[in-house]
């Protein structure tokens, strides 16, 4: 069985083949393939050390990256020797199968890879940009210096509700169309006026 593997040109395929496999597998298991790894050290002497890698798309696959090599390996050798051993090619037909087949499968996974990493989204806002934003009260807003009321409005794509303050003498009241004219980040209030 192992003999069929190794001899007559077979160990050209089946070496890339085995070696592709197992780190391809491995960075499965372990989440390399854009997931995150972080080591975490501790000793007596109290030094503490991190490592990790960086969450950029650019940095995680690229045409020479680590993925991109174990994906071409794994599936050259492997379409190389089924071409060599199963189909009967010659020598010549099964490197060309090998070759196309693990720029084919590289380049998948490279392009996969991209469009799941351009999925990443922070996800942060601040306050700060809802100026300028409309939206509606929630609970009603009291005239100038007589407490908060809320309000919601769409922030970032999610609806998001915040404590709200006025300039007006009158109370503005729930379902009322306002407008955001202010933010204020350590007080986490917008100002508000109604949407004529």
């Amino acid at each position: 069985m192992l003999d069929n593997l190794f001899e007559n040109g077979g160990i050209w395929f089946t070496v890339p083949a085995i070696i592709g496999t197992v780190y391809f597998l491995f960075q499965i298991f372990m989440g390399g393939l854009g997931g995150d790894l972080d080591l975490g050290i501790d000793a007596d002497l109290d030094f503490d050390g991190g490592i990790g890698h960086g969450d950029a798309p650019s940095a995680e696959v690229g045409v020479l990256s680590l993925q991109t090599l174990s994906a071409f390996f794994m599936a050259s050798g492997w379409s190389g020797f089924a071409a060599l051993r199963l189909l009967g090619m010659d020598m010549t037909g099964a490197v060309l199968v090998a070759v196309v087949a693990g720029v084919v499968f590289a380049w998948m996974l490279m392009w996969l890879m991209r469009k799941m990493l351009m999925l990443q989204n922070s996800g942060n806002v601040t306050i700060g940009q809802a100026v300028g934003l409309s939206g509606d009260v929630y609970i009603q807003v009291p005239p100038s210096g007589q407490g908060m009321g809320r309000v919601k409005l769409v922030l970032g794509t999610r609806q998001r509700e915040f404590n709200a303050v006025q300039s007006g003498a009158d109370p503005i009241a729930t379902n009322t169309r306002i407008k955001v004219v202010r933010a204020d980040a350590t007080t986490n209030t917008l100002t508000i006026e109604t949407v004529s």
